[in-house]
């Protein structure tokens, strides 16, 4: 698996797997606003723990990175 995306409440979230030193796989997620310049990108990463393969590691990405977009918009909320 090279590459998750999705639509999430207006941000476009690209969850990509990295290997980490062991047999095991952690991610990095990218988080742009649609139609917001390049410069509105967020990024975060997980590095710690690992999963067992590449999918899981997307998958709890994608989790990850839904969280911090419902935090982002909570936070414009106020």
């Amino acid at each position: 698996m090279d590459r998750l995306t999705a639509e999430y409440r207006g941000y476009t979230i690209a969850v990509t797997p990295i290997k980490d030193e062991g047999d095991q796989w952690d991610f990095n997620y990218v988080l742009s606003k649609d139609g917001a310049p390049e410069p509105a990108r967020l990024s975060g990463s997980q590095t710690l723990g690992g999963y067992a393969g590449p999918e899981v590691a997307c998958l709890a990405g994608m989790e990850v990175a839904k969280i911090e977009v419902d935090n982002l918009l909570a936070l414009q909320d106020k």
